[in-house]
């Protein structure tokens, strides 16, 4: 299984599984993005600004580095480099 590398501050970062990813949505209202896996698990993504939307926005940098991992079958860490710091990952069922 591969994952996706978020920088936080600090130097540190989250893990967020590659495998069975649904949806990625961010939400600019809450400087989150959702993060919505097949299997009904969430992953939101707390960020210290405003993520950004559009063609070359968080979302679509997650689903880039999703790509380069080849999602479940690749294996490995890959880093997506996203516009703003995250604060927090937080995991739950929907």
């Amino acid at each position: 299984m591969g994952y996706v590398k978020l920088l936080k501050a600090g130097g540190k970062f989250d893990l967020l599984p590659a495998e069975g990813v649904g949806q990625i949505v961010v939400n600019l209202g809450t400087n989150t993005i959702n993060v919505s896996y097949v299997n009904g698990d969430k992953i939101v993504i707390s960020c210290a600004s405003a993520p950004a939307r559009g063609l070359k926005g968080d979302d679509n940098k997650i689903f880039d580095a999703i790509e380069k991992i080849n999602g479940a079958s690749g294996e490995g860490i890959f880093p997506a480099t996203l516009s703003t710091l995250i604060t927090s990952t937080q995991v739950s069922a929907i």
